[in-house]
């Protein structure tokens, strides 16, 4: 290169319509990242609260005593065997959602990667993705 020659700028590749399909794809799957993100959390926080119940039922002394059950809007008076057992489903329930939320969560992730690597294989760094799903 002459440096009395500018510089030629370097010519960007051209957009085509599978790229901005894979684009489009990429933002819809981010959103849906963070939306699995948020469910994943909340199920972790009501599955703490779940133990923390259980443990509660298993503090109280008086095995005859009855414990208040919330089901939807209404509480119920169970003894201790019924509502650990209650608290036991429930509790693998969550745990059994968590498992397949965590599931959609790394193939959402994985498709990310993916795509982003297509992309900035053709595009380089004049492509700017959201955030890595990794992070």
């Amino acid at each position: 290169v002459c440096p009395s020659m500018p510089a030629q700028p370097q010519q960007e590749p051209e957009v085509t319509a599978a790229d901005q399909a894979d684009i489009n794809t990429f933002s819809r799957l981010n959103l849906l990242f963070h939306e699995l993100e948020d469910e994943l959390k909340s199920l972790k926080d009501e599955m703490e609260n779940i133990k923390e119940a259980s443990n509660e039922v298993m503090m109280i002394m008086d095995e005859d005593e009855l414990v208040k059950f919330g089901v939807g809007e209404v509480y119920a008076d169970v003894n201790q065997t019924d509502a650990q057992t209650m608290l036991d489903r429930v509790l693998e329930g969550k745990e059994s959602e968590a498992t397949q939320v965590e599931g959609r969560l790394d193939e959402v992730r994985d498709r990310m990667k993916e795509l982003k690597a297509r992309l900035a294989a053709k595009f380089g760094k004049s492509i700017n993705l959201e955030e890595d799903p990794d992070s």
